[in-house]
């Protein structure tokens, strides 16, 4: 975590993350408004400011970090749906505490497991020293 790539950062920039988790908010909302609950809820979950924030790096960075970002986000995304998976299966079995405990296990468990086998396969998309 670089604390002072915070201070260095654009108000421009914030403007971008703010306009696009803006946007993809709204556009949820809609969704959620004309097909109901369940698939309106699927598009919340879309992270909204990672279209504006892949952007940002990319003009800063470059393509490579930003496709390294975007791929790390995949790799969250499904784990989440692991979590979500897990939690669907257990609430009501077992205490509120014990499901979200198990839910975090079964996330970190999915993410490491998947960025270890992302790293297996493909070792340049988790190398951030190759460039």
């Amino acid at each position: 975590m670089d604390l002072a790539s915070v201070r260095k950062a654009r108000p421009r920039d914030y403007a971008i993350r703010f306009a696009f988790g803006a946007v993809i908010s709204v556009v949820a909302a809609l969704i959620t408004k004309g097909a109901g609950a369940r698939l309106g809820g699927a598009f919340l979950a879309f992270p909204a400011i990672l279209p504006a924030s892949l952007t940002l790096i990319q003009e800063k960075d470059g393509s490579r970090d930003a496709d390294r970002d975007a791929v790390g986000s995949v790799l969250g995304g499904v784990a989440l749906v692991i979590f979500a998976a897990v939690a669907q299966e257990i609430f009501g079995k077992i205490p509120a505490p014990a499901v979200l405990a198990c839910c975090l296990a079964a996330w970190l468990a999915g993410a490491f497991l998947l960025y270890w086998f992302l790293a297996a396969v493909h070792p340049d998309a988790c190398d951030k020293n190759q460039d």
